[in-house]
């Protein structure tokens, strides 16, 4: 059993209980001695733990020292916890009395007191501090410390001082982090040119044993680059060009036919609903493929079993000429049994030149160092490569450690390691785990909950992190993910347009952490479901919803700080919440139930609870107010949720209230008692007539939310005047990455919602806003959005007149238009020429939507006329990047604008546009020449041209 990461997660036990000693743990009645015994044995124990944790690599005596020491800390921590929970919420309830007093005699003014001040009210707390079982139990912790503590010196284990050296956070505050993307950057690759230019060929090429459909692996073992490779191949242009279709579907173990089938059905465009079996999801497969040139890449697969593979390959043979499936896994055993061991692709190990360069590109190029600088690591740094035994994921961890050390002292400080010899394949692994905090070391070890290639959103991380005590806030949260990315061990991390991080682990990483966790973390898997859980579990992840399933004994039940379900499940009445009275973390994402259960206020150490995506919830019992702990709400896309309990006000440590899609009329009034808010993802305006029962909108209550990524105002028109919505303070919102405003009645007076829209202005570097329901979606400070790179114009169908958007927004990549129903027009104006040339009359060339890439209009059930002749001079460019033009639902649309025949665009999308359809006709359409230079058009689901060929009828 690997024990390296028992040190951190006691020495931030530790630091933790003598947190809650120093606020009020130490006041309780008879028991003061005690507990200052307590907080002095703790000390001695936080300063050992150094010393302790580089011997018990060595030593199995250690390690079993250290396994004591976290059951008992663990111990320490929930009883410590306990006592705070019952003293927080006994303040809340005479906190809450007053209130009460307050609402009978208005005149009456309430203060509301600090934590400490809550001894003051003895009668309340009497019941609380008068328990003679919190004496026993500070005795019982306090002679188990005294056994830990007396081995220390039979041990060897002394004294150290603790902590990340000044030297190691000067070179952390230097280093931005760099925020990557799903797509591989090809100039990042090194010595892999040659291969993928092979299997580039292999996918274009015709198949020579005549057949529609033709797999290729590429075979070779965990971190030589299979997924790389595969991903610069499927975002190639050749590639993009080439395929109706391309599906990435993540296998990995196990072999789920059922989970794999409806992954490939949404990334062919088509949903899953009303399909509950296997076999209804195949046949389904089978349509959608029909006549359909498609590429599908099946990434980290690792059945051998035929049995496994027969049925999915079945439906995917249905695919048109040329369709292509790619495959990659670590054993080639699987290419034999999938047929395809003739056209394997084989990945080889990378030179040690090779891994020079990647770790020159990441410590040495990345940091801007001068060439002396180069010269002197480059020694040192070429044996480090030798290291990496042709692995480039070995020597892109070992760049991004590299990355924080600046001498070269520190390089062969690494170099000559000891881990080297004594943990050879896990060294550079364990190098880079013992360069971080100990905090950041929780949080790596704490992702082995999750299942290998799952997606993993950053604030739902950081949430559970939050929950688990490692640091107390979203900020703090932000530092330890960024530090994780910088050091390479998270990988695919790509922000979408809401603002949502997500990111992945490498699998060969995955299997370090769990090694590092093993015995503590557990993610069952289907197979496993009548398997003992271990007894030491303590977080788990399980794929039923069924607690009897999991046979806990009553070490597990003591033991479980954290239960995430991932599955979907009509009810949690199987299973009861107070069998688990410490849990931190509580996963219940995609049940089906109506309402939850009334003992959830028993869970009294909850700190994190994911409710989301139930679609069938209606109503949240007053009881979940009494979670006085509870810092992380999730209740977004529970679409039936019409409002929140009365009581929030009483969940004085929430941080993160997600309710996004729900249909919320009002926030309740005591929200504003919430001070320590973080994140609340949509503020809701009342109308006049439920402003009395509703929050009104003052939100300088509110300004400790200005750290939020997304955000949706609902009925902002409800806001009584422009003083009202400036309160918001959208400008000082600098991390809002998404921005929705969603105006209500269409009848609502116009003028008023143009007047507040243009007082919401929000801060320059918004990347994407909607606007719903406005008359104009055209406010002034529009042309302020420089970085704004998507817009979304949605059902504003009192708008005639779209505005210029061209001229307005230099960096728009995407432009939605969907349902202006009083839009018949569109022309220069969209295009904002006239407003370009009013700007700068001097300017002899005029670009217009420089950099937009996809356009979408749809549902523009008025729309007959789209102008656009421009002249050929050359002094007018419009859309140059354009990719991507979809039609969708524009009935009357007559024709298309002349400047189509200047773009060079790969794909058009017409679907519902009947008039239009006849004049895209080849030969007899009069609208044929401005689009017969476009490679693929589809006309209402099916190709006409597709790679520059008529297909059509």
């Amino acid at each position: 059993m690997a024990d390296f990461v028992i040190s951190p997660l006691v020495d931030h036990l530790v630091s933790h209980a003598l947190q809650k000693i120093e606020e009020e743990v130490k006041l309780v009645k008879n028991v003061k001695q005690d507990v200052e015994n307590l907080k002095t044995r703790l000390v001695s124990i936080q300063a050992l733990l150094e010393d302790a944790e580089k011997k018990q690599i060595d030593s199995k005596i250690i390690k079993l020292w250290l396994s004591k020491l976290e059951e008992t800390s663990f111990r320490v921590d929930n009883v410590l916890d306990g006592w705070n929970s019952d003293i927080l919420k006994a303040q809340i309830e005479k906190e809450q009395g007053e209130d009460d007093e307050s609402v009978a005699d208005p005149n009456k003014k309430v203060c509301l007191p600090v934590l400490s001040s809550c001894f003051r009210f003895k009668p309340v707390l009497k019941q609380v501090l008068d328990h003679r079982e919190i004496a026993i139990k500070v005795k019982e912790l306090n002679e188990k410390l005294d056994a830990i503590l007396e081995e220390t010196s039979r041990l060897g284990i002394v004294a150290a001082a603790i902590g990340q050296s000044q030297q190691q956070k000067a070179s952390l505050s230097l280093l931005k982090p760099k925020l990557t993307t799903s797509l591989v950057d090809a100039k990042e690759i090194h010595g892999r040119d040659e291969v993928k230019e092979t299997l580039i060929g292999n996918l274009l090429c015709e198949s020579s044993h005549g057949k529609n459909v033709e797999l290729i692996p590429i075979v070779g073992t965990g971190g030589l680059g299979k997924t790389t490779l595969a991903q610069l191949a499927y975002n190639d242009e050749r590639i993009k060009n080439s395929f109706d279709k391309r599906i990435w579907v993540c296998v990995s173990e196990p072999f789920e036919e059922f989970k794999i089938a409806k992954e490939i059905i949404e990334g062919l465009g088509g949903n899953t609903q009303n399909a509950a079996t296997l076999g209804a999801l195949l046949e389904r497969i089978c349509d959608m493929v029909k006549e359909e040139k498609f590429l599908l890449v099946l990434d980290d697969v690792w059945t051998k079993e035929r049995e496994d593979w027969r049925q999915l390959e079945h439906a995917l043979r249905h695919g048109g000429a040329g369709s292509r499936i790619l495959v990659t896994t670590r054993n080639e055993e699987v290419a034999i049994m999938m047929n395809a061991e003739t056209r394997m692709i084989p990945l080889d190990f990378l030179s040690d030149e090779c891994c020079w360069l990647i770790i020159k590109q990441l410590a040495v190029e990345s940091r801007g160092r001068d060439q002396a600088k180069v010269a002197e690591l480059e020694k040192i740094g070429r044996e480090i490569a030798r290291k990496c035994k042709g692995l480039p994921l070995i020597a892109t961890t070992l760049g991004s450690l590299l990355c924080f050390k600046e001498t070269k002292s520190e390089w062969g400080v690494i170099l000559h390691n000891k881990l080297w010899q004594s943990q050879k394949d896990l060294a550079p692994f364990l190098l880079s785990y013992y360069d971080l905090s100990l905090s950041e070391r929780c949080c790596l070890s704490y992702c082995s909950i999750f299942p290998k290639d799952y997606s993993i959103e950053s604030n739902r991380l950081i949430g559970m992190w939050m929950s688990q005590g490692y640091f107390s806030s979203g900020r703090e949260g932000k530092e330890h993910f960024k530090s994780l990315c910088m050091r390479s061990l998270f990988q695919d991390i790509h922000k979408n347009n809401v603002g949502e991080v997500r990111c992945k682990m490498h699998d060969i990483v995955h299997d370090f952490v769990q090694y590092l966790t093993k015995g503590k973390f557990s993610v069952i898997k289907v197979d496993d479901m009548e398997e003992k859980t271990e007894e030491n579990v303590r977080h788990l992840t399980a794929p039923f919803s069924n607690l009897s399933v999991l046979k806990f004994n009553e070490k597990n039940r003591e033991n479980m700080r954290s239960l995430i379900f991932s599955t979907t499940s009509s009810s949690i009445d199987e299973f009861s919440l107070l069998d688990l009275p410490h849990l931190r973390t509580l996963g219940l994402s995609d049940f089906q139930f109506e309402k939850l259960p009334e003992n959830i206020n028993g869970m009294r150490h909850l700190r994190y609870l994911d409710l989301s995506s139930n679609y069938m919830l209606r109503e949240l019992p007053e009881s979940l107010c009494d979670l006085c702990n509870l810092q992380t709400l999730k209740l977004d896309w529970c679409l039936a949720l019409e409002r929140l309990p009365k009581g929030i006000g009483k969940l004085v440590n929430l941080r993160n209230l997600y309710i996004r899609g729900c249909r919320l009329e009002g926030l309740p009034k005591g929200i504003r008692k919430l001070r320590s808010f973080e994140k609340l993802d949509l503020f809701v305006i009342p109308s006049k007539e439920k402003s009395e029962e509703y929050f009104d909108g003052d939100f300088n209550e509110l300004k400790c939310l200005q750290y939020q990524e997304s955000l949706v105002i609902r009925q902002p028109g409800n806001l009584e005047n422009t003083d009202e919505a400036k309160k918001i303070n959208l400008e000082n919102m600098e991390d809002l990455v998404y921005l929705e405003f969603e105006f209500g009645n269409h009848n609502s007076d116009r003028q008023h919602q143009i007047t507040i829209l243009e007082a919401l202005k929000p801060h320059p570097y918004l990347e994407t806003l909607t606007i719903v329901r406005h008359p104009t979606c055209s406010p002034k400070w529009l042309t302020s959005l420089e970085h704004l790179k998507c817009l979304n114009l949605v059902r504003c169908i009192n708008c005639e007149i779209l505005p210029p958007l061209g001229n307005l927004l230099p960096s728009l990549e995407s432009l939605t238009i969907f349902a202006c129903k009083s839009v018949k027009t569109v022309g220069h104006d969209l295009l904002g020429i006239e407003e370009g040339k009013r700007k700068d009359p001097s300017q002899s060339s005029f670009v217009s939507f420089p950099k937009l890439k996809q356009l979408w209009f749809q549902r523009m059930d008025e729309w007959k006329e789209w102008e656009g002749s421009i002249p050929e001079d050359g002094s007018l460019q419009v859309m140059p990047s354009l990719r991507y033009l979809e039609l969708n639902g524009c009935e009357k649309l007559e024709g298309l604008p002349d400047f189509l025949r200047m773009i060079r665009l790969p794909s058009l999308c017409i679907a519902g546009c009947n008039i239009l359809n006849q004049g895209c006709q080849k030969g007899t359409g009069k609208e044929w020449l401005k689009i017969s230079h476009i490679p693929n058009i589809e006309i209402d689901g099916k190709y006409v041209q597709r790679d520059g060929i008529w297909v059509g009828n």
